[in-house]
């Protein structure tokens, strides 16, 4: 297998990196919380389905970039850039090594398998760096970082459970159109 990159997967990152940023950035719906906000989204759609059709490392790139770059443009979210590009990266890693190792073209069992660990690497991700931001940094109480991280746990796995099953959906004709390697 080779890893060098053509011009072929130049053009599925930069793709797959404008459908997340695009599925992130209008097809989302705000969410406020006590401390802040969250929102609803269908941009990790295509991050799990980056990492499942590209592989952990050209489909991390493609979800890292196309999620920071939506942060880069929403002052809201400026200051996550980098936090958010590891964390989607992580989605798409997780997802595209778990599917890597099918024994199929369209593994079912690997590709839910895969679709689910991403998510939820995630959001575990995301609800660590919020835990750590609110008590370490903003130093809130216990109960001020709870009364933050449950509306987001709740969204954050609502946002899971629909990104799961929509890419999930897409993902099984893609894997038999997509000839990423």
């Amino acid at each position: 297998m080779k890893k060098n990159l053509t011009t072929k997967k130049l053009v599925y990152v930069a793709l797959f990196t404008a459908l997340v940023y695009i599925f992130s950035r209008f097809f989302q719906i705000p969410v406020v919380t006590p401390f802040g906000q969250t929102r609803f989204h269908l941009g990790n759609v295509f991050c799990l389905l980056a990492g499942i059709l590209m592989g952990p490392g050209f489909g991390g790139l493609a979800a890292g970039l196309g999620s920071a770059l939506f942060d880069l443009f929403d002052p809201v979210y400026f200051t996550s850039a980098p936090i958010t590009f590891v964390t989607k990266f992580a989605l798409a890693f997780v997802a595209g090594a778990i599917y890597r190792k099918r024994r199929e073209l369209v593994d079912k069992k690997r590709l839910a398998f895969a679709a689910i660990f991403g998510q939820l690497t995630y959001v575990f991700l995301y609800l660590l760096k919020t835990y750590i931001t609110n008590k370490f940094v903003m130093g809130f109480t216990n109960e001020a970082v709870m009364a933050e991280l449950i509306p987001k746990a709740g969204v954050s796995l609502f946002n899971a459970l629909i990104s799961v099953i929509i890419a999930f959906i897409l993902a099984m004709p893609l894997l038999k159109s997509v000839k990423f390697e």
